[in-house]
């Protein structure tokens, strides 16, 4: 009895710790399907059991959950290739006390489903980004190198870089955008370099968000380079002769996560965090081709 009631301490903690993390810093990203706009958080906003979801956002609707896990302290990463929507789902398992993922394909409209059952997870996968080859395989981040993974398999590399990578994201025309600690790179799946930009981060910046000065999220579409610069607390945009500058400055509590295009368009999505328990509150802004803004999400 002794020994079952050190070990549910050890797992409650796990879950503390892991959602006390998750309070901090979202885990996942956001991706555009057509018109739609999709997106990973935690639905009930203020549960602190983070029961992880998707959210879908189109013109002239409100946003609205897609799918909802069934698990607390849970995450949901997304990729999509056109149409198809790829969604990895993390768990922790109490049962096995290890993380668990699974991989799940939907269509706009259509239920999601399991394509890749829970297995155990070793690597925090998708949390870095990930994309899909095919059904059966998968590429993802993990700091400092970035991995293939066939379903059934384990982890090997995917090709060798010489620069440590946070995060990856598959941009269309079979090439990635690679980020690293202070740089990007657009890469062929070869993982020869395309194009690369240098020095994202400003030195000079005081205080950043959990002491953190990072570029969390970047896109790319057309030239143009689309940041999320945490330790600013602003949205960047680096154009394609190079020049950078900041299209949307925010203030504390609000902290930049990810980005995307959508056509001229950009969504820039932050958080409220405040560091007193509470869960972060979501804030949404779509900046049209004219530079004008619109709140989506608050």
């Amino acid at each position: 009895m002794k020994t079952r009631n050190i070990k549910t301490t050890i797992l409650s903690a796990v879950l503390i710790l892991l959602t006390s993390y998750a309070f901090a810093h979202p885990t996942g990203n956001m991706v555009v399907i057509g018109e739609n706009v999709l997106w990973s958080y935690i639905n009930p906003i203020n549960d602190p059991n983070h029961f992880a979801c998707v959210m879908i956002w189109t013109e002239g609707s409100e946003p609205k959950v897609y799918i909802q896990s069934e698990y607390a302290a849970s995450d949901f990463m997304l990729y999509n290739n056109q149409n198809e929507l790829y969604i990895i789902e993390r768990r922790f398992s109490q049962a096995s006390n290890e993380f668990q993922v699974r991989v799940l394909k939907s269509t706009i409209g259509k239920e999601p489903r399991v394509i890749w059952d829970w297995f155990k997870d070793n690597y925090r996968i998708g949390e870095g980004g990930f994309f899909m080859l095919s059904d059966n395989q998968m590429v993802f981040s993990k700091y400092p190198e970035i991995y293939s993974l066939k379903k059934g398999e384990q982890p090997t590399k995917y090709f060798e870089f010489e620069h440590p990578m946070t995060r990856i994201r598959a941009v269309g025309h079979n090439q990635i955008l690679l980020l690293g600690d202070n740089d990007c790179y657009l890469v062929q799946q070869s993982g020869k370099i395309l194009g690369q930009w240098n020095d994202l981060i400003d030195q000079k910046v005081e205080n950043p968000p959990m002491n953190r000065n990072q570029v969390f999220d970047a896109d790319y579409s057309d030239g143009e380079l689309l940041l999320s610069y945490w330790g600013r607390r602003s949205f960047d945009l680096i154009d394609a002769n190079r020049k950078r500058q900041i299209i949307l400055q925010q203030s504390e509590p609000l902290t930049p996560h990810w980005v995307a295009f959508r056509n001229k368009e950009k969504l820039l999505f932050s958080s409220k965090l405040v560091f007193d328990g509470s869960t972060p509150k979501p804030h949404l802004v779509l900046l049209n081709h004219k530079n004008q803004t619109q709140v989506v999400w608050n």
